[in-house]
């Protein structure tokens, strides 16, 4: 089973839409250093998806590992399988998901993805289909792991029981919204958050199956980093509060807002790895300092009230 790295550096804002000879030369040689620089930070791990700018962010990637030939020294999550909305609402067919995977591949110019993830899940899809594209890629030796993104639980289970018949190797990590802030509105269609009361259930089965977490939006997409009310899909009095007991818990540490709000994610009672884009190479420095900090359960229920 895959051991993910407890820091993924998030990438959908990374490359472009646009075919090579299209894009701008300067911003691709600054993304190019902003690569070099996460990598020499310590920051191995990457979150990729075929959906990225419609491929250019691993078209970016793999013009990085070719040129850098760095590619035994990286952690690559790869996703497919994303809905082409009005157009393809069901990708999770064995089909799309072989094109995607093998697109991906391509674009990486690498011969496997560390761990692929389906991207959205389409519940009235067939699981046989997936599961049989995941077997035979995975015995291809073109992914080291499976798992699933924005899946319920009822599904994760589903999936996982399809897999063993299948002779699948266990599912290696679910990735789902987790965070101190909880949603007020959902923020894309499909979306699955195991963050706040509602979703302590959800916490329990990851608790008791230690089924590992790939967390994406972990500081509420800037809102318990910032100091505005946040957008409309975290903008509460219950998250506003939340939001200064992580301010001051960080003071109390002698650490950042940022820090506290990783290490709530990685300190609870089941694996978590966390998704997390950094404005800039010193953020994310300090973003890699956050599995050090422990909270307890005590501190993790006062961040939570």
């Amino acid at each position: 089973m895959a051991l993910i790295p407890r820091i993924v550096a998030g990438t959908a804002r990374l490359g472009s839409v646009l075919p090579e000879p299209l894009a701008r030369r300067s911003r691709r040689k600054a993304e190019l250093w902003t690569l070099d620089a996460l990598l020499d930070a310590g920051c191995r791990a990457f979150d990729l998806a075929a959906s990225y700018q419609l491929g250019g962010t691993e078209r970016l990637f793999g013009q990085w590992i070719a040129s850098r030939r760095n590619r035994a020294r990286l952690f690559l999550v790869g996703k497919g399988g994303h809905p082409y909305p009005g157009v393809q609402p069901n990708r999770l067919t064995r089909s799309a998901l072989e094109a995607d995977l093998h697109a991906s591949l391509r674009r990486l110019s690498v011969e496997q993805i560390d761990l692929y993830l389906l991207h959205r899940d389409v519940p009235a899809a067939p699981l046989e289909p997936m599961v049989e594209a995941l077997r035979m890629a995975h015995a291809a030796g073109k992914i080291g792991a499976w798992g699933v993104s924005n899946w319920s639980v009822p599904r994760i289970e589903a999936i996982s029981a399809v897999a063993r018949s299948a002779g699948l190797a266990p599912m290696a990590a679910s990735s789902p919204h987790l965070s101190v802030a909880e949603w007020v509105r959902l923020p894309w269609p499909g979306s699955v958050s195991i963050a706040g009361p509602a979703q302590a259930a959800a916490r329990a089965f990851h608790t008791r199956t230690q089924l590992p977490v790939l967390a994406w939006s972990p500081l509420a997409s800037g809102f318990l980093t910032g100091s505005g009310s946040g957008s409309s899909t975290y903008r509460s009095a219950a998250n506003l509060a939340r939001r200064e007991r992580v301010r001051v818990q960080a003071r109390e540490r002698g650490c950042t807002p940022a820090q506290v709000a990783l290490a709530y994610c990685l300190s609870q009672p089941f694996p978590v790895s966390v998704v997390v884009a950094a404005s800039t190479v010193e953020k994310m420095r300090e973003n890699l300092q956050a599995p050090s900090i422990h909270l307890s359960a005590e501190e993790i229920r006062a961040l939570e009230e």
